[in-house]
């Protein structure tokens, strides 16, 4: 390798005659290639010492690749090597395409200790957050999971309900919390409608074909206002139900009428599910590695599963990503937990390092790290902030984009 202020060439078998020009001078300048493009990486700067690199021009084989890129301040480039090298970085760049999700200044703020596990939930009318809190084996049934809530103006956090083992929920299309409520003991699982003006409710679903849920772990609305959701047996492998009567863990569709069919099987723990923007890919992940009673098992699946949906028909399931984690000091399998999409179509999901980004198609381009997250969502007026739950704690992240698949929250501010 030949290295000058203002010009790197590296030569080997796989990469020729790369160039890399800045003005920056650099301790050790690396390069990756995957299928599409090479990236000039620029992994720490001595003479500033400065948290943000300048690429002004990439060239390969004379061939110019990008220009003028700025990493935005808490950001670095990623390699398999850069958690031995250096502190984590905030945001954590694969490929430059992250770059348009992140902006000029995004800024990953903790905003303060909470119980807060699953949900995530933007009601616009109040301003408010709403998630379910974490639970602990040995404190049932004295301190049920609860239903939560945070006001994003003050950010206060308060106790909204008791629940009978809430998890994942969403809003309907006419503004009605929609619950998965996982059961517990002798009581049902069932999918919960709430209204939060009064705090009615009502029960969607509580069976299929006569038989109790397993244990309904999270939750989607589609732009008909039917209700998909994943149902896995968490409730039994972590002891707080009794044996599945289904006997497997399916995807679920609840009609308008109430009908509720099983649309999808074959999983072995069905968890998070999101539709792409224009409804025609419904999202699915697979926790199969976290068996629920402490173990994780390696060989099980840690997938984001993509299905083509037609009206209330799922067809061509293939495996979208399999997830792992960024870190070495953690398993090196990941648990795609909660899943959001944006108007582009890339996919957020949230895993043990952090809320993990894809392309379209299925391609990691970064990661928010937000060690432990479970899940996430989006709020404000633009849909451009997320919020992200990891059991003990709340964070926030201003990003360049705008959250797909939220028509309540949309509709009320007026977005096309």
């Amino acid at each position: 390798m030949t290295l000058s202020t203002t010009n790197f060439v590296f030569h080997d078998t796989l990469f020729r005659d790369m160039t890399c020009r800045t003005k920056i001078c650099v301790k050790e300048v690396w390069w990756s290639m995957d299928h599409s493009q090479y990236l000039c990486l620029l992994l720490q700067i001595f003479v500033t010492g400065a948290a943000t690199a300048s690429i002004h021009e990439i060239s390969v084989n004379g061939k110019q690749t990008l220009q003028r890129n700025t990493l935005p301040s808490g950001a670095c480039i990623w390699h398999k090597n850069s958690g031995h090298h250096r502190a984590p970085c905030d945001f954590e760049v694969v490929d430059m395409e992250f770059l348009d999700v992140l902006g000029r200044v995004p800024k990953l703020e903790f905003i303060k200790k909470a119980p807060a596990h699953e949900g995530g939930v933007y009601f616009p009318d109040k301003g408010e957050y709403y998630f379910s809190s974490p639970w602990n084996s040995n404190e049932l049934p004295g301190k049920p999971v609860n239903l939560m809530k945070m006001s994003l103006k003050t950010r206060e956090v308060s106790f909204v309900s008791k629940t009978t083992m809430a998890n994942g929920m969403t809003l309907d299309n006419i503004g009605n919390l929609v619950v998965c409520e996982q059961g517990f003991l002798e009581k049902r699982g069932s999918i919960q409608k709430i209204n939060l003006h009064n705090m009615t409710s009502t029960i969607a679903a509580d069976n299929w074909k006569g038989l109790p849920f397993n244990s309904p772990n999270d939750v989607v609305v589609k732009s008909d206002n039917s209700i998909w959701f994943t149902d896995p047996d968490y409730g039994q492998t972590q002891h707080f139900k009794g044996p599945s009567e289904i006997g497997k863990n399916q995807v679920y569709r609840v009609s308008i009428n109430g009908d509720v069919r099983a649309v999808a099987d074959g999983f072995t723990k069905p968890n998070g599910l999101a539709f792409s923007p224009d409804e025609k890919l419904l999202y699915v992940t697979d926790t199969g590695t976290t068996v629920g009673d402490g173990t994780f098992d390696p060989t099980k699946p840690h997938d984001i599963n993509v299905f083509d949906v037609e009206g209330s028909i799922l067809s061509n399931r293939r495996v979208f990503a399999s997830v792992a984690v960024l870190e070495g000091s953690l398993p090196s399998i990941g648990v795609p937990d909660g899943i959001k999409v944006d108007t582009q179509g890339r996919v957020y999901t949230a895993n043990q390092d952090g809320i993990q980004v894809f392309s379209p198609k299925g391609k990691l381009l970064g990661l928010i790290r937000v060690q432990g997250a479970v899940n996430m969502g989006f709020v404000g007026p633009h849909l451009d902030q997320m919020i992200i739950t990891n059991s003990t704690a709340i964070h926030s992240v201003q990003l360049n984009v705008q959250a797909a698949g939220l028509l309540y929250a949309k509709a009320y501010h007026h977005h096309p």
